[in-house]
């Protein structure tokens, strides 16, 4: 008899499907499209950031060999210690000034490489990206802090019909069709101070005739109720634009050091002198909300952050020739930033507008 099988459907979902289905992106998908944005300059300077204030262990430091296991019930560690002999003959051996020679150690050569290098040595994770914010925020690259989130950057926009408002007889008004223009209003004036549904006939002249005076009465004219003003909806879109010199790895390794002798003295030591130095460093910004009335301009302007051309554009505007010759030898590089969050809601306020708008109009123009 031969044996049926059952079809089993997993109850567990893959990682990559759950993370498509919910639009989020994994740990090593946002280093791969935050280390495309880091220049080679940005890898060399965190690089050497990443010596001096995350140095990794000794390949052969026996403690880095073990799991560390949560404690036990009793407050006692759990998981296999290394063994005290080796503990012993490798606190004799090991190197007493660093951690790990200079010469001996691995130099990222992309910013990819240099992102697994930081979650190898266990300072970033899915649950922790702060690290990866303090570094480039350190390097004034705030045009890259919107791509470390691990919800996905919509590229294209979305695509929304509106259903066609349904009035009297055969008309109907869409968010495509033409609102019909005023015609014929010579007969109607407007009061001072009224709404606009309030209307009055203007008198007509009485023209005299042979024998009596008699007035000729108006024809009878439908009325035609003009369509109410709708209140204009709009939206502030942050923009941020920073110059600043396209190479700082020459000025940090000649006016960043530190004499402290306790390793996490000259860590933070280190991190302040940088900090103040890239300051220093800057050659201005400039903050402002830009503000949007039409969705098709807000899409435009959205898209051409995303491809670049707006950076290109603004280049012209900022890098002046008074900007280069004070900047002298040194290159001179603009950052451009749009925050996400500001398009999304922006795109939102825009949609209900447009649709209380059309349905206003359908309003109205019900006898």
């Amino acid at each position: 008899m031969a044996s049926t099988k059952c079809t089993r459907y997993s109850l567990y979902w893959e990682e990559t499907e759950c993370l498509s289905y919910y639009e989020m992106l994994s740990l090593h998908e946002i280093f791969e499209i935050v280390g495309s944005q880091l220049t080679e300059t940005d890898v060399e300077v965190l690089s050497f950031l990443l010596d001096e204030a995350y140095p990794g262990k000794h390949p052969l430091d026996p403690e880095g060999w073990t799991d560390e296991l949560p404690p036990g019930p009793d407050g006692s560690s759990q998981g296999n210690s290394p063994c005290p002999r080796l503990l012993k003959t490798w606190r004799r051996i090991q190197p007493q000034n660093e951690p790990c020679p200079i010469t001996g150690r691995h130099r990222p050569k992309s910013g990819v490489e240099l992102l697994l290098e930081l979650e190898r040595r266990g300072y970033l994770s899915e649950g922790n990206l702060k690290p990866l914010l303090q570094l480039l925020r350190i390097l004034t690259r705030h045009d890259v802090l919107p791509f470390v989130a691990q919800k996905k950057r919509r590229t294209e926009r979305e695509k929304i019909e509106y259903q066609a408002v349904d009035t009297s007889g055969d008309t109907q008004f869409s968010s495509n069709t033409d609102i019909p223009s005023l015609e014929n209003t010579q007969d109607h004036q407007w009061r001072a101070g009224t709404g606009s549904s309030m209307t009055t006939t203007t008198p007509v002249r009485q023209k005299r005739g042979r024998g009596y005076h008699w007035s000729r009465k108006s024809r009878g004219k439908p009325e035609i109720q003009p369509q109410p003003t709708p209140n204009k909806v709009t939206c502030d879109v942050r923009l941020r634009v920073r110059a600043e010199y396209s190479e700082h790895e020459s000025a940090l390794r000649g006016g960043v050091s530190s004499d402290k002798p306790q390793p996490l003295e000259r860590q933070f030591e280190l991190f302040s002198r940088a900090s103040v130095l890239l300051r220093t460093r800057d050659l201005g910004s400039i903050v402002c909300d830009i503000k949007f009335s039409e969705l098709a301009n807000l899409d435009a302007f959205w898209a051409d952050y995303l491809s670049g051309a707006l950076l290109e554009a603004l280049k012209g505007v900022f890098i002046t020739d008074s900007l280069k010759r004070a900047a002298g030898q040194e290159g001179v590089r603009l950052l451009v930033s749009v925050d996400q969050d500001d398009y999304e809601e922006g795109r939102k306020v825009l949609l209900r507008g447009q649709t209380h708008n059309g349905t206003n109009w359908g309003t109205q123009s019900l006898p």
